[in-house]
């Protein structure tokens, strides 16, 4: 079933995990053969990439080839707000969405993150849509997903005032928005049930732990990790431990340098810390960095040296003071690095203590973490025991087995939204593009469906014969009636049979009579004690009779005959005059509007 996607976040990034995650959706929703644009804002990494004016001239908001992303960007018009920090919100987010979905005639709508009005508005506009649609207005059934990218409100990481706005938004913003998405994504079980108590269905709930980008993975698989090494001038004999990530308070990459300084004595063990961030944190884990011996400092890094730094590592270390799941930590377990964490939030399912990696005490806990490492390096049987089960774990989280099972769970919800289940499977199958239902009726042992191009007419209990009739090959409508002459001569062919009595005695051979005489004296001697044979004869002749002009008159009845292009006309009968009254008002509709019928209900 063909899609045509929108997947909403507030920015666009090239380091922080929830922009990925959105990111990377479109790509893959591309390569699995579907349309699909990332909508966001004018802001890459909170600097303002496109100037406001242009978009004012471009009705809001501009289609992008974004080079760097690989994908098709949808930049709107938009701000920074100035409370909850850190967010994006559209500007006139309602009215560019509605404009949006009607340009590239969008189906799926996903929403990432928290604390913007994306997630809001888009389960107004979409719930907007269902009234409308209920009572007449638009047709087109919209899939609504959400994914959080939940934490919770800590007190470790919040101030008051944003922990308590942020408990306030998930009462009355987040409930709502998962009550209304038909699938909301969840990085772990945790997250489940956080959101269940917020009052999501469960049943909605789809386990989406982000995934590994294989591609990537394969497309540097066989670069040589020397020339990496060299050029930062990291030891090539040491043991690798690797911080991966933003740089940021709650990553806690300085609580890695702790460590760092506690193993300094160790030469053969080298930290490693790689990513981008905050300027004025990053600036400082910048010297702190430099001050150590046993660490080199990387910075920002393409996907290549990314990928030469989880091949070059022993070990990866994160003490994170919050984490809804940990993507670089899974990327490293792809490769067979186990995972040195603070087990918080998300880390706990991904990384179990003692078989994917070692848990510390918490983020502070840097002499738990020091010895954690010391233990893998000490004995390699047992890092080669927690690299194999880190492996095996990743490998069955990559992306690509994710999003298929995402892409059928998306398809039932439009089947659900469509009404696609009301369409006989024999041709539910045979459709490429979504089609929604407006009616269904049935009458006896017929059904009919239309759809927003179509009507399916059905005709028997378990027939699988199925008509199609396009709405625009409908030539015209015939008054007519419909006789069933098959009842009538079945029900006269017992009195036929015995009233040419004389002619099966010349034309059929004796031994055949004989058989015959003598099954009906067998059965006549049966009944003779309760009917006579001459009584017997006449109701073997008159009962089926009368049966076959009863179901003849029962059967015969006015009706319509739709007289289709190319094709013999489909006749139905007068108890589903509704059907014709349907088809009237779009012919007469598409006479006014001159629209082709199949569009008119869109």
């Amino acid at each position: 079933m063909n899609k045509r996607i929108g997947v909403l976040m507030y920015q666009t990034s090239t380091s922080k995990g929830q922009e990925l995650v959105a990111q990377r959706m479109v790509r893959d929703f591309i390569a699995l053969g579907h349309k699909a644009y990332l909508i966001t804002s004018i802001y890459h990494d909170g600097v303002e990439v496109i100037p406001p004016e242009s978009l004012a001239e471009n009705k809001g908001y501009v289609l992008v080839d974004d080079p760097e992303l690989g994908i098709p960007v949808i930049r709107v018009d938009s701000f920074i707000v100035k409370w909850p920090r850190r967010r994006i919100n559209f500007r006139d987010s309602v009215h560019i969405i509605e404009k949006v979905v009607d340009e590239f005639n969008l189906n799926v709508l996903i929403t990432h993150s928290t604390l913007w009005n994306g997630p809001e508005e888009v389960a107004k506009f979409v719930a907007w849509r269902r009234y409308m649609r209920d009572l007449g207005g638009y047709k087109d059934p919209i899939v609504f997903c959400h994914m959080s990218h939940f934490q919770e409100p800590s007190e470790k990481r919040y101030s008051l005032g944003e922990r308590t706005f942020r408990m306030a938004w998930n009462k009355f913003s987040l409930s709502q928005i998962l009550k209304t998405a038909n699938i909301v994504f969840v990085v772990t079980p945790l997250e489940k049930d956080a959101q269940v108590k917020m009052g999501c269905s469960p049943k909605k709930c789809f386990l989406f732990p982000g995934g590994v980008h294989e591609e990537q993975f394969l497309q540097f698989a066989a670069a040589d990790t020397s020339d990496f090494l060299k050029r930062y001038n990291i030891p090539e004999k040491a043991k690798l431990v690797s911080y991966l990530g933003t740089l940021e308070p709650r990553k806690n990459p300085l609580g890695v340098l702790k460590v760092a300084e506690l193993l300094k004595d160790r030469p053969d063990i080298h930290f490693v810390i790689a990513g981008k961030g905050d300027p004025n944190y990053a600036d400082k884990v910048r010297e702190e960095a430099r001050r150590l011996p046993n660490v080199t400092y990387l910075g920002e890094v393409d996907n290549k040296d990314k990928i030469n730094l989880i091949k070059s590592s022993y070990i990866n270390i994160l003490l994170s003071q919050l984490e809804a799941l940990g993507l670089a930590q899974l990327e490293f377990m792809y490769f067979g690095v186990p995972v040195v964490t603070s087990g918080v939030g998300g880390q706990a399912w991904l990384v179990q203590n003692g078989r994917e990696g070692i848990h510390t005490e918490g983020p502070e806990d840097a002499a738990g973490a020091a010895k954690a490492i010391l233990s893998l390096v000490n004995d390699p049987v047992l890092r080669e025991k927690l690299s194999q089960n880190a492996r095996i774990k990743a490998r069955g989280m990559t992306s690509w087995q994710i999003m298929r099972d995402l892409d059928e769970a998306i398809s039932r919800e439009m089947m659900e939204e469509s009404g696609w289940r009301h369409i006989p499977s024999e041709a539910r199958e045979t459709l490429v593009e979504p089609e929604h239902v407006l009616k269904t009726w049935s009458a006896s042992s017929w059904g009919v469906i239309a759809t927003n191009r179509r009507l399916f007419a059905k005709e028997g209990h378990f027939s699988r014969r199925v008509a199609e009739i396009p709405y625009g090959s409908i030539a015209y409508i015939e008054h007519s009636r419909r006789y069933p002459w098959r009842f009538l001569l079945a029900g006269f062919l017992p009195a036929l049979f015995i009233l040419l009595e004389p002619l099966w005695q010349l034309i059929l051979k004796e031994t055949f009579i004989s058989a015959a005489q003598n099954l009906w004296t067998f059965t006549t001697q049966s009944i003779s004690a309760f009917v006579s044979p001459q009584i017997f004869l006449l109701l073997l002749a008159l009962v089926p009779s009368i049966i076959g002009v009863g179901a003849f008159v029962y059967e015969a009845r006015a009706g319509f005959n739709l007289y289709v292009l190319g094709a013999k006309p489909v006749y139905l009968p007068r108890r589903l005059g509704e059907v014709i009254t349907f088809v009237r008002k779009l012919q007469d509709e598409q006479q006014r509007t001159g629209m082709k019928l199949e569009d008119i209900e869109k």
